[in-house]
């Protein structure tokens, strides 16, 4: 203790002391230019670093942005060193789980990277002074209205520089992440509904020479009727069960802050038929609301009777014409037993002296019976 206190009154030891104060702030100096610029080197990023990265360096590589450097987009923009040098070190525990092999697949599950990237990275190259709308494919991008609303480059463009379409990943756990460079992406705030945060009509986004019918909609059976298994109604149950899938791991998701109604989960709840369909489409060609309410089994009689021409639009027995459809669905459920590509009244009999007359009565009064059974009628 003592001869450090001399260092710094003993007038003969102050060159030491200074000569050593030099030596420290020349290694701290040293220490810092490596870990800021050594370690800013995409060699070192790809390499020794990250790779658990390797599926995100081949869609890199596959890229537009391949040429650019990783920190131009991965640290603070025009950073000093001494910010450089404090974001590594916040980012230095993610080596542990690098180094032990127990990092999680797939890195950046939710696109939350995208979030956290503010337009100045990309306006270091991108100016929207001169790009203030992209006309392309069909599309209309007014970006400055999107600029206006504070939605950034990101939210948008977020595999812009890893674009995964075509590369085989090598990586277990890997998979393709959402590209938000589609059109369910946009439904996340544009809608047809009435409280949708940005308008939903076809001519906000596209020419009106673009043809908006998707493909899928002109091949042959799309508007087949009779069953679910039609190409409209197969397509449908499809997107329905995606939907519920989705909305089971995104209930609980984190909320990431950026236009007041968005969650990081919602373009995958998103039901890409209400894209261009408002949900009374469906109910306007069926006649009934569709798709059914909650409880619609257990209510649907009257309406069942009094639009059995609907209901045959998609559950007419063995895909038969719907004037020749009769009841024979139905029977499926209040009849089990009975084939449905058969008519029911000569079938009947049977099933009555089987599981009795209750099932008739969910639908008929007790006195329907009558209306044929009476003095030998039958």
């Amino acid at each position: 203790m003592d001869r450090i206190k001399r260092l710094f009154t003993d007038p003969a030891a102050r060159p030491r002391l200074t000569l050593w104060i030099g030596v420290l702030l020349i290694v701290a100096c040293a220490f810092t230019a490596v870990s800021t610029i050594g370690t800013s080197t995409n060699w070192f990023c790809i390499g020794p670093c990250h790779i658990v990265h390797d599926d995100n360096t081949q869609a890199f590589d596959a890229g537009s942005h391949v040429m650019i450097s990783c920190v131009a987009c991965h640290e603070p923009v025009n950073g000093s060193p001494l910010t450089l040098l404090i974001k590594k070190l916040e980012v230095a525990p993610d080596l542990i789980p690098t180094v032990m092999g127990t990092f999680h697949l797939p890195m950046n599950e939710h696109s939350a990277i995208a979030f956290e990237m503010t337009d100045e990275y990309c306006t270091q190259c991108h100016s929207l002074d001169t790009r203030q709308i992209t006309p392309t494919r069909g599309i209309l991008i007014d970006h400055e209205a999107h600029t206006a609303e504070g939605i950034t480059c990101a939210s948008c463009h977020n595999r812009v520089a890893h674009p995964e379409e075509g590369i085989t990943f090598v990586l277990e756990g890997s998979k393709m992440h959402e590209d938000w460079m589609v059109m369910d992406a946009c439904f996340r705030c544009h809608g047809l509904e009435a409280d949708a945060e940005a308008p939903g009509a076809c001519e906000a986004c596209h020419p009106a020479s673009f043809d908006l019918i998707p493909a899928s909609h002109d091949a042959d059976g799309w508007y087949e009727q009779y069953g679910e298994s039609g190409g409209h109604a197969a397509a449908y149950h499809e997107e329905t069960s995606r939907v519920a899938e989705a909305e089971v791991w995104s209930e609980g998701l984190e909320e990431i802050e950026h236009l007041a109604t968005w969650d990081m989960g919602h373009e995958q709840t998103i039901n890409t038929c209400y894209t261009c369909h408002a949900v009374a489409f469906c109910s306007g060609c069926h006649g009934v609301e569709m798709p059914h309410p909650e409880g619609f089994i257990e209510n649907h009689g009257e309406e069942g009777t009094a639009k059995a021409d609907s209901c045959a639009m998609c559950h007419a027995g063995g895909g038969r014409p719907v004037e020749n459809a009769g009841t024979e669905f139905c029977n499926g459920c209040h009849h089990k037993g009975s084939d449905p590509l058969q008519p029911w009244i000569p079938q009947h009999f049977v099933i009555v002296e089987q599981q009795g007359a209750q099932g008739c009565f969910d639908c008929h009064e007790p006195t329907y019976c009558a209306e044929c059974h009476v003095r030998g009628s039958l």
